[in-house]
C-alpha cells in the first residue's frame, strides 16, 4: 500500500511544542504523524503544510519563515527515512532510493503580506503549493468560513486586485493553487482566471455535508475538468450532514464514491489534515490507513482504484504540475 496525503498541520504542532519548551519530533511523537507511523502505513508523500493564522502572528512573514526551518531541521534529522521533494522527478528518486517525500506547501496566503516577493521567496525556499486564504479575510482574498467555526458563511467576496496578481505569479513559478478554505466567490475566479490546474488539498463534498469547507458538485467537476484533485479531509464535521465531530471510514467511503460519480475516479486522493482535526478519529493516526483501504474494499472499490485514491492520482497531478 502506497500512501500519498495533501495535507497535515504536523510541522505547525511541532514548531508550537518547541515554543512551549517540550518539543515533539517528526522522528516519534504522540501527534497523528511520525516517521514511525508513515512508514508502517507505507506513505510515499506527504505534505507538509506551513500553516499561519494571522490573528497570532504578529509578523506572518517571521512566522511562516521560521516554520520553514523547523520542517528543514526535521528533515535533516530523518533524512534516512525521508527527502524533500521540489519536483515529480525528485519524488522518484526519493522512491528509488527507499525513502518517503516531504513537499512543503503553504496555508495562508496572507503571510506574504500582500508581497509577491514574499512568494517568490517561499517559492525558492521549496513551497509548492499555497492556499490563497485560511479563515481570514487577507490581502488576497476572502474565506467561506469565518474563524469561529460551523455555520453561516458569506462567499461572495472573491479575490482582490492583488490575489489576481498572486495567481498569474503563482502559475509562472509553478506554485499549485490551493483553493481549500477558499470563497465560492474566490473558487471561481480562481477557476475562470488560471490555466493550469489546480487542487482543493482538504475538502470534501457539500452534497453529503452541508459545510461552507466543503465543494459543490459543479466546483467537483470543474477541478476533475481542469485536470486537478481533490484531498479527502478527515474532520467528521466536513463528512457529517449534521454537527458531528466524528470520523468514520465508512463515511469517506460515501464522499469517496460521491466525488468520482460527479468528477470521475481520477480527481480524488487524500487531505487527511492530520494534526489540523479534533475530535473521536475512527483512524486514530496516520498508521491505521489500512482501516480507510478496508471500507473501500466493503464499498465494493475495485484494487486498481483504491490505488489511484490513495496515491496514483497525487502523483498523476504532481507530474504535470512539478
Amino acid at each position: 500500500m502506497k500512501i500519498a496525503d495533501l495535507h497535515c498541520d504536523t510541522i505547525f504542532e511541532i514548531w508550537q511544542s518547541r515554543r512551549a519548551g517540550s518539543p515533539q519530533q517528526l522522528a516519534q511523537n504522540n501527534l497523528h504523524v511520525d516517521i514511525q507511523k508513515m512508514r508502517k502505513s507505507g506513505y510515499l508523500l506527504q505534505n507538509f503544510a506551513m500553516y499561519i493564522d494571522l490573528e497570532n502572528a504578529s509578523d506572518p512573514f517571521a512566522s511562516v519563515s521560521e516554520l520553514m526551518d523547523v520542517f528543514y531541521d526535521e528533515m535533516e534529522k530523518n533524512k534516512s527515512f525521508i527527502r524533500i521533494a521540489t519536483s515529480y522527478h525528485e519524488i522518484l528518486e526519493n522512491e528509488a532510493q527507499g525513502k518517503m517525500s516531504a513537499l512543503m506547501t503553504i496555508e495562508e496566503g496572507g503571510c506574504c503580506k500582500g508581497e509577491i516577493q514574499n512568494l517568490e521567496t517561499l517559492y525558492q525556499r521549496g513551497a509548492r503549493m499555497m492556499t490563497l486564504t485560511w479563515n481570514y479575510p487577507n490581502e488576497l482574498a476572502s474565506p467561506n468560513l469565518p474563524a469561529n467555526g460551523f455555520g453561516t458563511f458569506d462567499g461572495t467576496n472573491g479575490l482582490t486586485e492583488k490575489g489576481f496578481s498572486f495567481i498569474e505569479r503563482m502559475e509562472e513559478l509553478g506554485m499549485i493553487l490551493d483553493v481549500s478554505h477558499l470563497s465560492d466567490a474566490g473558487f471561481w475566479d480562481v477557476a475562470k482566471h488560471t490555466k493550469k490546474p489546480f487542487a482543493a488539498s482538504h475538502s470534501n463534498a457539500r452534497s453529503l455535508s452541508p459545510h461552507a469547507r466543503n465543494l459543490t458538485d459543479d466546483m467537483i467537476r470543474v477541478i476533475a475538468d481542469r485536470g486537478g484533485v481533490t484531498g479527502l479531509n478527515f474532520y467528521g464535521r466536513f463528512l457529517n450532514a449534521v454537527d458531528d465531530n466524528y470520523s468514520g471510514t465508512a463515511r469517506m467511503a460515501e464522499h469517496v464514491r460521491h466525488i468520482v460519480n460527479v468528477g470521475g475516479i481520477e480527481c480524488i486522493g487524500l487531505g487527511s489534515d492530520f494534526d489540523g482535526i479534533t475530535g473521536a478519529l475512527e483512524m486514530e493516526d496516520c498508521s491505521q490507513l489500512s482501516k480507510l483501504v478496508a471500507e473501500l474494499e466493503r464499498a465494493h472499490f475495485t484494487g486498481e482504484e483504491i490505488e489511484h485514491i490513495l496515491y496514483k492520482n497525487v502523483m498523476r497531478f504532481y507530474r504535470e504540475m512539478l
